[in-house]
C-alpha cells in the first residue's frame, strides 16, 4: 500500500515526464517516478545521478543486478508499484 500518493501524469514536471517515457521503454514501467515527483527539484538531481551512475553498465553493478535488488526491496516492503 502506498503511503505517498502518485502525482497525476499531467502535473509531473516535463523533465520527469521525459524520464517516465524513457523508463517505460527501458524497464516497462514508470509509476515509481510519479511518487518521487512530489519534490521535482530534488528528484531531477537524483534522476541524473541514478541514470548516470546506477543504471549504467560501467565499473559498478550491472543494470540487471540493480533492478533485481530494487525489485526484491519493493517485494520485501510490499510495494504495489
Amino acid at each position: 500500500m502506498l503511503r505517498i500518493s502518485k502525482v497525476p501524469y499531467e502535473q509531473v514536471h516535463p523533465e520527469l515526464q521525459k524520464t517516465m517515457h524513457e523508463s517505460d521503454a527501458a524497464l516497462g514501467g514508470s509509476e515509481w517516478i510519479q511518487v518521487f515527483a512530489q519534490t521535482p527539484d530534488l528528484y531531477r538531481n537524483f534522476v541524473k545521478f541514478y541514470y548516470e551512475y546506477i543504471m549504467a553498465d560501467n565499473d559498478g553493478i550491472s543494470i540487471k543486478l540493480t533492478e533485481l535488488v530494487r525489485h526484491k526491496v519493493a517485494l520485501h516492503n510490499q510495494c504495489g508499484l
